[in-house]
């Protein structure tokens, strides 16, 4: 069963008992299962609650939460702050008292709690006690708990208690801006930055488990959940993700989370399904199978002038693709308006239900998908390399480029956490930024060695500076800087794509760095493409096959538009023919922003959605193994209703046609008999 939670702001002075009407009847409408009861949200935030303001809210959320609980519904409660998102002007109660956050300009925060602050944690700890009271089924964590993104403040946290810690760590006096320096500055990575690192992530785990200790120590049925941000910045506060959700779930109970879905306002469709994987599934992957996921599907600023009620239902409806449990609807403001039946909200998510119902039946679990293996690395930001040393932002790992760009080009992808047991035989691995300095020169040879691999230039100029270019068979290197007046755009020569002879590339626009790399000439190198400068001169190499086992894309990120200019179909063209020629792999054709997973938990079973306006007509996959079977059954929804419909497959060339059309903004589960 696919649970609907909805978030909720019932504001204890003007509720009425018309909105608890209106509630419970679009609880039932659209089968709504859980409603997650906001506390002291967004607009109606008044900074951190004492116990008296808290018995506010909690005795306003009784009397309507027991009617739910006889129609079946529960309840669960999203207390908003923990640190606090931002200041807004607000102070904090002197008669709770604790300390402020301090960035890493020396920026003191007037609301935002330290995290290192034994007040703050008491604090923290006695309110969760108290929501606890309550009994709800799940106790959210807000996304405030973090270390950045607490406007206007930058990274944090610098006060004088934690500047205390780091002295005591690194053994010696050492001023914040000085100390800031040492964590950013290029090169090797400084103790300062494991130090900052390591207290960030511990600060965390042992505040979430002295919550937990109070919590169920009060309601031990209560799940304990926590929402996420983007896993690049939580790298930069050093998130341990097993540690910190471990320490916050207690005994008997599993891990639960709200990962992020990065569209609060409506975008390009396409442009979504990068992002779903920069954060949906690198959160998923980073939490394991056996998480509860319930997805945050937020329209900010409410109503359909700000998303369409078509993509709102498929954003719900895809977040199958991660195996989610359920999701969380933010659908309606955090004032205290209640339900908004002119939204139409209602209808859709009652459509969608027995769907979703349907389709996991048995969820998608990551860890069995077959094709290529995307790798991130948790603890990167504790071994990269900064370039200036300006901007915590040059913490940042780029790990998940090659997810966004080959799940768009409809190969299946999934994305797998490198950790201390990894190890990898007769895989396929993309792998991009700087993931590589986590691993051991031995390692890094046998994971060349062993598998099929792909690699941007970062990931390549981490094997240089190792003094590990021979496994590539570099003889020179040089980085040459977009818009410099050297490249211009790559061609494929002596390639065909899409009916292109010798197609163009652009090097100029929306792209990044180009590492221009030459190879031994007795070495076993492919090239597919090369540098051409405006006047159509060749300047060198760029797409190579290595040893036939290593495709190298030597670029590396644009701050702004990323991996952008590599969004194109003549690129989609020479990955399928690249990869196909060493490896079996699965891939869609003709399907231009259509994601693909193959899963093979039980059987064969595809998900595909169609992250477009576009619709096809039928699905044409390129399978990594032949497919005996002659027959599938597709799952997919028409309007209110259920389709199940057995298909004959057709064997076309190297290519399997299913003939079910795939419409726009859709999802259909395809089980290979």
């Amino acid at each position: 069963m696919f649970h609907y939670s909805l978030r909720y702001t019932q504001d204890p002075r003007t509720n009425t008992p018309i909105k608890d009407d209106k509630l419970l009847a679009f609880c039932q409408k659209a089968q709504v299962d859980n409603v997650a009861f906001f506390i002291n949200p967004e607009e109606l935030n008044a900074s951190h609650l004492t116990a008296t303001q808290t018995d506010q809210w909690l005795d306003a959320i009784r009397p309507v939460a027991k009617r739910l609980a006889d129609q079946g519904i529960t309840t669960s409660l999203n207390p908003w702050t923990t640190i606090m998102h931002s200041d807004r002007g607000k102070t904090i109660d002197p008669s709770i008292g604790f300390d402020t956050l301090v960035d890493i300009n020396g920026k003191k925060a007037t609301s935002m709690g330290c995290p290192a602050d034994p007040k703050w944690r008491d604090y923290l700890a006695d309110r969760y006690a108290q929501y606890a009271t309550l009994k709800p089924k799940q106790l959210w964590l807000e996304d405030d708990f973090r270390h950045y993104n607490h406007t206007p403040l930058k990274l944090a946290c610098f006060c004088d208690r934690h500047m205390a810690i780091y002295q005591e760590k690194l053994g010696r006096k050492i001023s914040r801006a000085d100390f800031v320096k040492e964590m950013l500055q290029p090169g090797e990575p400084t103790p300062a930055r494991q130090v900052y690192l390591s207290v960030a992530r511990q600060e965390m785990i042992d505040t979430v488990h002295q919550v937990e200790q109070r919590v169920h120590a009060v309601s031990p049925d209560t799940d304990l959940a926590l929402m996420t941000s983007f896993p690049n910045w939580h790298a930069l506060e050093g998130r341990d993700w097993p540690g910190l959700f471990d320490a916050l779930r207690g005994e008997g109970h599993p891990r639960v989370a709200r990962p992020h879905l990065p569209a609060y306002n409506e975008i390009a469709p396409l442009k979504y399904s990068r992002v779903f994987e920069d954060y949906t599934r690198t959160t998923a992957a980073y939490l394991g199978d056996d998480a509860e996921l319930f997805p945050e599907l937020e329209n900010y600023m409410y109503s359909p002038f700000v998303k369409s009620v078509a993509f709102t239902q498929f954003q719900i409806e895809t977040a199958a693709l991660v195996g989610a449990r359920g999701i969380l609807l933010n659908l309606f403001d955090m004032i205290g308006n209640g339900i908004d039946n002119d939204y139409h909200y209602a209808e859709m998510l009652a459509q969608s239900k027995p769907f979703l119902d349907r389709i996991t039946e048995q969820r998608l679990q990551m860890s069995q998908t077959r094709g290529i293996k995307v790798l991130v690395d948790q603890n990167s930001s504790f071994t990269l390399h900064t370039a200036k040393g300006a901007d915590p932002e040059e913490l940042l790992p780029h790990e998940t480029n090659w997810a966004a760009l080959l799940s768009t080009f409809g190969f299946s992808t999934t994305i797998t956490p490198l950790v201390k047991a990894s190890h990898f035989e007769h895989e396929m691995l993309a792998i991009s930024g700087q993931l590589l300095r986590n691993l051991s020169d031995d390692a890094i040879t046998q994971l060349l060695h062993g598998n099929i691999t792909l690699l941007d230039g970062e990931s390549v100029q981490v094997l240089l500076d190792r003094g590990l270019g021979d496994l590539l068979h570099i003889t020179e290197s040089s980085w040459h800087g977009v818009r410099t007046g050297y490249q211009s755009f790559e061609a494929a020569d002596g390639h065909t794509v899409e009916g292109i002879m010798d197609p163009r590339i652009t090097m100029l626009q929306h792209t990044g760095d180009y590492l221009q790399l030459s190879y031994a000439d007795d070495a076993d190198v492919a090239i597919w493409s090369h540098a051409y400068n405006e006047y159509d001169e060749q300047l060198g190499n760029v797409m190579a096959l290595i040893n036939h086992r290593t495709i190298v894309m030597p670029m590396n990120q644009d701050p702004k538009y990323g991996w952008e200019s590599q969004y194109v179909g003549f690129k989609q063209g020479l990955y399928q023919a690249m990869l196909s020629s060493i490896f079996d792999i699965d891939y869609l054709i003709d399907m231009p922003n259509t994601k693909l997973i193959v899963s093979t938990q039980a059987g064969l079973t595809l998900w595909l959605a169609n992250f477009t306006l576009d619709d096809y007509q039928q699905i044409s996959w390129h399978p990594a193994e032949p497919v005996m079977a002659t027959h599938a059954t597709v799952i997919a929804r028409h309007g209110d209703q259920v389709i199940n419909k057995r298909v004959a497959l057709q064997q076309v060339g190297d290519r399997v046609i299913i003939p079910m059309p795939l419409p726009h903004l859709s999802m259909i589960q395809v089980q290979i008999d």
